[in-house]
């Protein structure tokens, strides 16, 4: 395994269409923020497989660390893909949105 490819997500409801808040490439470790929500209860791992690793977790748990930096590897200087940040669409996304976030094994 080289790293992890994230993307997170508000699914779609009804008519609206699935709105992407982030989309980033980190490396071997890239799951640990993520499994650390997971133990604290904060998250829940729906898939496993790598392809892609499912988890839901409130926006509130998740948004403010892409905000402030704990998700250091969520820059668009790190790594070879593009990356994006949704600064207006993070703001804008209540604390208890269910959000989806996918990590693709980059092996």
């Amino acid at each position: 395994m080289i790293g992890w490819w994230f993307v997170v997500t508000v699914p779609a409801a009804g008519d609206a269409e699935e709105v992407v808040l982030a989309k980033w490439e980190n490396g071997i470790h890239g799951l640990d923020w993520i499994s650390a929500l997971v133990a604290a209860g904060r998250a829940e791992q729906l898939g496993f497989n790598g392809y892609p690793n499912r988890y839901t977790a409130r926006a509130g748990d998740v948004l403010p660390l892409l905000a402030d930096g704990s998700v250091s590897d969520a820059r668009p200087e790190v790594g070879f893909r593009p990356h994006t940040l949704h600064p207006d669409l993070i703001a804008a996304c209540p604390a208890d949105a269910l959000l989806t976030v996918d990590a693709w094994d980059q092996s």
